[in-house]
Parts: structure tokens; sequence; C-alpha cells
């Protein structure tokens, strides 16, 4: 089992480039899974760098609706169009940001009746050893959730909180125990672990890698998050990227024994 990151906003090689997304790629003997594709321009050419054929893959993975996590989509699907297309059933809703006064969409237009669209609710296997998790709004613990108040939807009096119903993580299940991918952690890093740690009856985990969406947060959370995620789960790596933060990475490393950014390029294997 081995987990690839094939777009983050920073490159550990050369020969990759750089972009504000995320997609990781997931090789499980003979199945490949693809989660997200980054914001459009590097997911094809960072591809063909890692020797990861857009014809071979099996899965794709869209773990919620936002353009840094879906807008190469359509490209990919070009290259694949009749794989199974794994989302929560609300991932096409109006995600919206607000600057300035301005509401401005930055969600996925999609037309899941032109593919085969596999709609991810509760705990979802994939493939045998890969399980799609939603944790219900009504689930979280909002003392987890990240602070985001530009992130909005249309509502009849206007905008409202953005509450990411149709945020998603993979479970991966490799030799060396599981693994948790996050996209964004809109849900909570925490409340994403717990839902995990319930559903599977374990607190331990090999790796943890993805966004943590602990960006931008202020210091008394992002104590309060990384003593958390350490105190409550045993996790033997720890791999943020895209937007955990920096910060909130040197605050976990100050916990945790094996803390490393998961660039595009980083390969775990599991």
């Amino acid at each position: 089992m081995k987990i690839t990151v094939v777009v983050e906003n920073f490159a550990e090689k050369p020969d990759l480039l750089g972009e504000y997304g995320l997609s990781v790629h997931i090789q499980d003997g003979n199945t490949q899974v693809l989660m997200d594709t980054g914001q459009g321009e590097a997911l094809i050419p960072n591809m063909a760098s890692l020797g990861i054929r857009p014809g071979e893959i099996d899965h794709l993975v869209l773990s919620h609706g936002h353009f840094d996590h879906t807008g190469a989509v359509q490209k990919f699907l070009l290259r694949s169009p009749n794989i199974p297309v794994w989302a929560h059933p609300e991932f096409e809703m109006g995600h919206s940001r607000l600057r300035d006064g301005n509401v401005r969409f930055i969600g996925c237009h999609f037309n899941r009746e032109a593919f085969d669209f596999r709609p991810v609710k509760g705990l979802t296997q994939i493939t045998e050893n890969i399980w799609a998790v939603e944790v219900p709004v009504e689930k979280r613990d909002p003392a987890f959730i990240s602070s985001t108040p530009h992130l909005v939807v249309p509502s009849t009096s206007g905008t409202e909180p953005d509450l990411f119903p149709d945020d998603i993580s993979l479970v991966v299940k490799g030799e060396k125990g599981l693994s948790v991918v996050l996209g964004c952690a809109h849900a909570g890093a925490v409340n994403i672990l717990e839902e995990v740690a319930r559903h599977f009856g374990t607190r331990e985990f090999y790796t943890v890698t993805g966004g943590m969406h602990l960006g931008a947060q202020a210091d008394e959370y992002l104590e309060k998050v990384t003593a958390e995620l350490v105190s409550r789960f045993n996790v033997a790596r720890w791999r943020p990227c895209h937007c955990s933060g920096i910060r909130a990475a040197f605050y976990l490393a100050g916990k945790a024994k094996d803390v490393s950014w998961a660039g595009a390029g980083t390969v775990h294997t599991v």
C-alpha cells in the first residue's frame, strides 16, 4: 500500500509543480485510487512526472466541493471517463467566499448524470482496503472546527456559514495498520479521527496525512487542537499539508515525535 501526494502547495522535487490545492494517489496492489484533483494546472503534469497514468486509475474520490480539490476534475475525467466518482451527495452545493462584501462561488460544477457517480454517506467502502468516512454535521464537536467566517453558502437572507456537510476523508488499511487521508478536514481533524476510531475500534493510526484546515487560526486554538490530537490518538507519523498551516505543523511537532510536511512528490509506504 502506497500513498503519494500528487498536488500540494509545495513541490518536493524540481520536476513537480506546486499549486494551492491537494490531490493524493493511493496504490493498493493492482487497484489505484485518486483523491481530489487540485486546482487544475498541476495534476496532469505531476502525474506524468510521478509515473502515474490517468487511464489506469480505478476510482476517483472527491473530499468536498472546493475548487482547489476539484479544479482538474474535467481534465482528469476526459482521460478516465468511465471510472466511479465517489463524493458526498451535497458536494455540488454553493460553496462560496465572502470578501469585501462580495460573494464569489468557489465550488465545483459537475454533471453527476454524465458519470458513474457513487454517493458517500457514513462509512462507505471504496475498495477492499479503502473506505470513505463522513462525519455528520450534528456529530461534530464545534470546539474542534476551525473558524472560517469568509466561507459561506447562499441563503434566503443572503449568505450563511458554510458547514461543509460534504466533507469526507479516507481510511486506508495497509500492512502497518490504518492510515487516514484528510482532504481539508472541514469537519475538524479531531472529529474525523474520533469518527474513524468509532467505526474501526482503534485509536492507533500509522500515518495521518492531508489538509487539517488549521492555517490562519489563533495560537490558543492551535495549542488546543494539536494537544487533543496527540493525547487522544496514537499516531506513528503525522504528515500535514495543504491547508494545515506551517504554524500548526510547528505546534504539532512540539508534541509528537514524527511530524513532517507532505509536499507534492511525498510517498508514504503504509
